[in-house]
């Protein structure tokens, strides 16, 4: 059985999680055109980190209308948490391997 996350959804809480997710896709599609600009490995994975903050939002919507019990929201949440850091840390690292390898060459 599928229980809400939250019961009684607010109409402020559904303003916040429409509102993240329009910024996270917009900051997605401007990731997306950077990436089509520079296409490195950098900016790949900070596509793939917005993506997985789009996702998160997407995690809280469905968690607000019921479609994942409480216990898949936290996993899928904390989950895209470990997976966006991973990717954030991962675009520096390679940047920054990169410009040491070129600067020595």
């Amino acid at each position: 059985m599928v229980v809400a996350l939250h019961a009684a959804v607010s109409p402020g809480v559904l303003v916040v999680v429409s509102v993240a997710g329009l910024g996270t896709s917009i900051l997605l599609g401007l990731a997306i055109a950077a990436f089509v600009r520079r296409r490195s490995r950098p900016y790949l994975l900070i596509v793939a980190a917005f993506a997985a903050l789009l996702g998160r939002s997407a995690v809280v919507g469905f968690s607000l209308v019921g479609v994942l019990t409480p216990t898949q929201h936290h996993l899928l949440e904390h989950g895209l948490d470990v997976v966006m850091v991973a990717l954030v840390v991962a675009a520096v690292y390679y940047a920054r391997t990169v410009r040491r390898e070129v600067s020595a060459s």
